[in-house]
């Protein structure tokens, strides 16, 4: 048995019982080209190194729409247009170049990286609220939205159709698909929790507990798709986990907030590595064992800058996590171990490519 090969198994039994290890501390530095606050950044997932964010400059005040083209090391402005309030971007899994935004107006889509916009009106009425967008990872790069009941595309978001039969009225609405079970696609909203197992035809409601309700963000285990992460709006808004697919679940705050939770974000290909944040100044936080317990990673931030709007992740063998905040765009990197960079550096793989993306 070669060496290369003994170190493989033993990269794979790593990623199976303990997740990728990383090694610290690191700390959070400010990103340059954006001053003010950051609302939202969207990954491209054709490209790790593109990313955009919608940029505030207050409360009714025009937002701008940013790109980095080194993975959130420096961004520049795009949008010049002194009338748009843009509130989301998502970007398309079939093109770097093609992403949607949302605005008071309903989803707009560019193909030419958002310097101009096309209000989209088939299937979806102008003025929808779009609250989320995610995708299959099938052979059509399924789009779903949602807009008070859930759409999808199956033609790049050119048209649209609803998908939610099974649901009742939904708002507030929150989607997470899985990334390795194409068919797999969960959304939260005020009356509970709705899994679906055939690309959205069908949906079924997981939970409608009394003292779980209006579920606020979602994420589904990036490994194990049984394995789902949700902050419902009830109960201090608490991290809860679930491992049978979202049939039951449990509260996680051991080093978490008292209360207050906003956002999930996992690491691609990790499935161990999570992380959370507070809208109420406690920053963020990082869990390396599947979200049982947690730990403050807030070294860098400023004194006003640990409301955190939301978290991307950009997948590698070191990952770099991005904060929008209200000062702008916050970078951290996780260092992997000595361990991790040799049995990087020393598997030799086709499977490597799945993971490496820097």
């Amino acid at each position: 048995m070669n060496k290369t090969f003994i170190r493989m198994l033993f990269f794979i039994f790593l990623l199976i019982t303990a997740g990728i290890l990383y090694a610290g501390p690191n700390q959070w530095t400010l990103t340059e080209g954006i001053s003010v606050e950051a609302f939202c950044i969207s990954l491209s997932p054709v490209d790790n190194n593109i990313l955009y964010s919608t940029v505030l400059g207050g409360y009714h005040v025009p937002r701008k729409l940013y790109r980095s083209a080194d993975k959130g090391n420096t961004w520049s402005q795009i949008t010049q247009n002194n009338d748009e309030i843009w509130n989301h971007v998502f970007c398309s899994p079939e093109s770097s170049s093609i992403l949607f935004m949302t605005d008071n107006s309903g989803l707009h889509r560019s193909i030419n990286g958002g310097y101009t916009m096309s209000l989209v009106t088939s299937g979806l009425a102008v003025g929808s609220y779009v609250s989320d967008m995610t995708y299959l990872n099938d052979t059509d790069k399924t789009l779903f939205v949602s807009a008070y009941s859930i759409y999808k595309s199956t033609d790049g978001g050119e048209n649209w159709s609803p998908s939610s039969t099974g649901m009742g009225y939904l708002s507030g609405i929150h989607l997470s698909a899985s990334s390795i079970n194409s068919s797999l696609i969960y959304a939260t909203g005020g009356n509970g929790l709705y899994k679906s197992i055939d690309k959205g035809e069908n949906w079924s409601l997981l939970t409608s507990s009394s003292n779980l309700y209006e579920w606020r963000c979602i994420r589904v285990n990036p490994v194990n798709p049984d394995i789902v992460y949700a902050i419902p709006g009830s109960n201090n808004y608490y991290l809860h986990k679930s491992i049978d697919g979202g049939t039951t679940w449990s509260l996680k705050s051991t080093g978490l907030p008292a209360w207050m939770l906003l956002d999930i974000a996992t690491v691609p290909g990790d499935g161990s590595t999570l992380f959370t944040t507070s809208p109420s100044g406690n920053g963020v936080y990082i869990s390396t064992d599947t979200g049982e317990t947690w730990q403050e990673m807030n070294n860098g931030f400023s004194a006003y800058s640990p409301v955190i709007n939301q978290l991307i992740v950009i997948p590698g063998k070191s990952p770099i996590i991005l904060a929008a905040t209200p000062l702008g765009v916050y970078s951290y990197t996780l260092t992997t171990t000595s361990v991790e960079k040799e049995l990087w550096e020393g598997y030799e793989g086709d499977h490597r490519d799945l993971f490496k993306n820097d």
